[in-house]
This record gives structure tokens, sequence and C-alpha cells, in this order.
């Protein structure tokens, strides 16, 4: 049995940011509900923002979005630092 998803997650590319950053939706909603960026210090941090509707996440979209975020940590950083480097060229 498959289990309905209630989040969307998009990875967004923002000029005043060094890092991209993952925006979390609930359910058909436009405005995120969380942002999980990247800080200084090249660990994940966790920005809520209130919203509307009371959230209901379930277990799976609590583990989709932990392992979003771990895949995304190293890839985002190995990227900048491929552009820093190719940059320097």
């Amino acid at each position: 049995m498959m289990e309905k998803q209630n989040i969307r997650i998009e990875e967004v590319g923002d000029i005043n940011f060094d890092y991209p950053y993952l925006e979390v939706f609930y359910k058909n909603s436009n405005k995120p509900f969380l942002d999980i960026g990247i800080t200084s210090e090249k660990e994940l941090n966790f920005k809520f923002y209130p919203f509307d509707v009371e959230l209901e996440l379930t277990m799976g979209d609590l583990e989709k979005i932990l392992n979003t975020a771990k895949d995304f940590l190293p890839q985002a950083l190995k990227n900048e630092d491929d552009f820093l480097n190719w940059n320097e060229k």
C-alpha cells in the first residue's frame, strides 16, 4: 500500500545566498511551511513559517524531509565548491 504524500519539496537557487535551499510545501499550497538551508558552518538549518492550516505530517513525510535534506547537503556543498574552483581559473 502506497502512502499518500502530504508534502512537496523543491530546490531553490537564489543569488542572495551562497547555497541553494529547499522549500517544503504542504499538500497543494503554493506557500512553503519550511525552508531547509545551509549555514555558514556548512550545516543544515530548518526554518519553519507560520501556516494557515494545521499541519498533519506522517512518519513518512518526516522521513522524506530528513532524507532529502541529508542527501541535499553534500551535493549542494560540492556544487558550490566546484563553482568556486571553476570561477578561480
